[in-house]
């Protein structure tokens, strides 16, 4: 079983979850408790899950955890639409963001199939 520090869909997740944290400290003060709060909630979501995920119990607990991880991708990419919309973000900003959302989905698709093999 390996570390959940030393996996680079973990390490992706943190780069992420940090990213997003710098960027919201520039958000409106009137979106603490909206969009800023969904937004810490949903991407630091992703990377406790992968290690959540990692505990090496039995495939049906890594494959539950990570699809917590998969669904707060998804919401992390809501969010960070809505940051766009709302003019929080510009679209580079936007774009770059959300293709690093999309990473981590592709990787645990990869680990979603590799689980399903071991069954």
């Amino acid at each position: 079983m390996k570390d959940f520090k030393t996996l680079t869909l973990y390490q992706k997740a943190i780069a992420l979850e940090d990213e997003i944290d710098e960027i919201v400290k520039n958000f409106s003060q009137d979106e603490k408790y909206r969009l800023v709060d969904q937004l810490i909630r949903c991407v630091t979501s992703i990377g406790a899950n992968i290690a959540e995920s990692n505990g090496g119990q039995y495939a049906g607990r890594e494959r539950y955890h990570l699809g917590i991880a998969f669904g707060s991708a998804n919401e992390t990419r809501y969010w960070i639409e809505r940051a766009y919309r709302k003019g929080y973000i510009d679209k580079q900003t936007f774009e770059r963001l959300d293709e690093k959302a999309q990473e981590l989905r592709r990787i645990m698709v990869g680990m979603f199939k590799r689980l399903d093999q071991s069954v």
